[in-house]
């Protein structure tokens, strides 16, 4: 019997298409038991240094924004009452976690009392709580978003001591709202990495586990947020800031869709940037905090977003995607995989359509569309980490790190050899990054959403994501898709640490994945406080 040439080749490709997929599959093998040992191996180092939050001793703090703007709204709480719970409660955590870097207690206590003295005089009225929603309740936000007369550094040690002298257009906006700023929080340098430490403000730790990351570049807001030293914070998102964090920290995150929030005053932005991937983040502990926050964040553009319009989650179309087979990124592990699927069985009951499941084989090119987008973002990030006073010299700064030390941190100087790896192929990355928008678009609409993991695993042990830099990609793409984003908390793990999974849905479309955030909260936790007990 005898074969032809493309018979042979035929024959020739699938035996290695079968070699690939078994060296393939040992190559994650080797890496998922190395991701082990390497967690081994930290902890050894790490876990004798654990510490422990101090017991709660006020249950105010465990309240969500909504329920304590509605109890003053009712006069069963004071507002001086609550802001000072929280005060009282970063004073008891902060020492441990370095999240909150500068404060302005004093100053928010006395709006609080004037808020309340108003109340009783009856110079607030109805009509006033309605345009203020969180009337006389406290927030924090991250310290690269200005906040007049607060630290406004970015952790870079050419801005140290550096006050902001105007408020953030989204800062500004929540003051409009009637919250009260308490504090500004920690951030990686320039906000470009997933894990939160700076030369300036040292490390910020996980109220979880003080051993593990908080991500970033959201990490002190996150992290503030979960030891209920805040009830709601500002976040923002170019490539997962906002939602690394909340799933690490067990908070919820939204990506708020591109262009509803002005970007005045988020680092060097002036608000005048168009078509970038930035986007401000709202987050919170409870799912009914999400769209009382986004309108407020959103202003007179809140009316894009269609918050108000009723959303019948068991009319909704599921999508899912357990695995985008992202080689960059450190294999799956099995609580990942069972939370997302057990999210996808929970809706199927509760949704008249059944969940399907989607494949798209361009998503293993996740941090490849991202870098190429960030690579558009109109900055110079040598330029930008020198304060905008002319580019550093990049070899110099790497050697300097290397032997002598810095300015700056070992994420920073990752960010710059970075910068010299081959650029991505425009083209490549143009076409293929249209070809997988359309194929979303072609599934999300008004009444559907998409079901996606996280991470890899839950918080790991600090300083490893150096070890590991890739393991955002779930997170990045969604930038690179300009598509509106929640990060929803699934209780706790094996570890104790939290679990989560993204909810996705098509641009301006927020309301879908706050609905669905809601309804998977009902049915799994949601956030679970890292303390629990209260002192009597």
């Amino acid at each position: 019997m005898t074969f032809g040439s493309s018979t042979i080749m035929t024959i020739k490709n699938r035996r290695f298409e079968k070699v690939w997929y078994y060296l393939f599959k040992t190559f994650l093998c080797i890496r998922y038991y190395g991701d082990l040992l390497m967690d081994k191996f930290f902890s050894m180092y790490y876990d004798s240094k654990r510490e422990f939050l101090p017991k709660l001793k006020n249950p105010i703090v465990l309240e969500s924004a909504s329920s304590l703007a509605k109890k003053i709204r009712e006069r069963e709480l004071k507002s001086e009452d609550i802001v000072q719970a929280f005060i009282d409660r970063i004073k008891e955590v902060n020492p441990i976690i370095n999240a909150i870097v500068d404060r302005r207690f004093e100053a928010a206590l006395k709006e609080a009392k004037q808020i309340d003295q108003d109340i009783a005089n009856g110079k607030i009225h109805e009509i006033d709580f309605k345009n203020k929603p969180f009337l006389g309740v406290p927030f924090t936000s991250k310290e690269s978003t200005a906040a007049e007369g607060l630290s406004w550094t970015f952790g870079l040690i050419k801005r140290r001591g550096r006050k902001a002298t105007f408020d953030a257009d989204c800062v500004s906006s929540m003051k409009q709202a009637g919250a009260i700023l308490l504090g500004v929080t920690n951030i990686p340098q320039l906000n470009l990495w997933q894990e939160t430490s700076n030369p300036l403000y040292g490390l910020t730790k996980n109220p979880y586990n003080t051993t593990r990351n908080v991500g970033g570049s959201s990490g002190g807001e996150s992290s503030i947020l979960a030891a209920c030293g805040s009830p709601i914070g500002i976040g923002t998102d170019i490539g997962g800031s906002c939602r690394i964090p909340a799933f690490m920290c067990g908070v919820f995150g939204h990506k708020i869709s591109n262009n509803i929030v002005n970007l005045k005053g988020l680092t060097y932005r002036t608000g005048e940037e168009k078509d970038t991937m930035v986007s401000v983040g709202a987050m919170t502990r409870y799912a009914e905090d999400l769209l009382p926050f986004i309108k407020a964040l959103a202003g007179p553009k809140a009316d894009e977003l269609k918050l108000d319009m009723p959303v019948s989650i068991k009319r909704l179309q599921v999508y899912y995607i357990t695995n985008p087979k992202d080689p960059l990124m450190s294999p799956f592990r099995p609580e990942i995989h069972a939370i997302l699927l057990k999210a996808v069985k929970h809706l199927e009951e509760v949704c008249s359509k059944k969940p399907q499941e989607l494949v798209f084989e361009n998503l293993k090119y996740q941090y490849k569309l991202w870098k190429y987008w960030l690579s558009l973002e109109n900055t110079n990030f040598k330029n930008d980490i020198n304060d905008k006073e002319g580019e550093v010299n990049a070899i110099t700064e790497i050697i300097k790190h290397f032997t002598i030390g810095g300015d700056f941190t070992t994420a920073t100087i990752f960010n710059l050899i970075n910068g010299y790896l081959k650029p991505v192929d425009s083209s490549w990355a143009i076409e293929t990054t249209l070809n997988l928008r359309e194929s979303f678009l072609s599934k999300l609409d008004d009444n559907s959403v998409l079901l996606y993991p996280s991470s890899s695993f839950p918080a790991s042990y600090h300083h490893t994501a150096l070890l590991r830099p890739f393991n955002f990609d779930c997170f990045a793409i969604w930038n690179a898709m300009k598509f509106p984003v929640t990060q929803v908390p699934m209780g706790l793990g094996s570890e104790g640490l939290p679990l989560g999974i993204q909810v996705v849905a098509a641009p301006n479309q927020d309301r879908l994945c706050v609905a669905v955030a809601k309804q998977l909260e009902s049915a799994f936790q949601g956030f679970v406080p890292p303390v629990i007990v209260f002192d009597k």
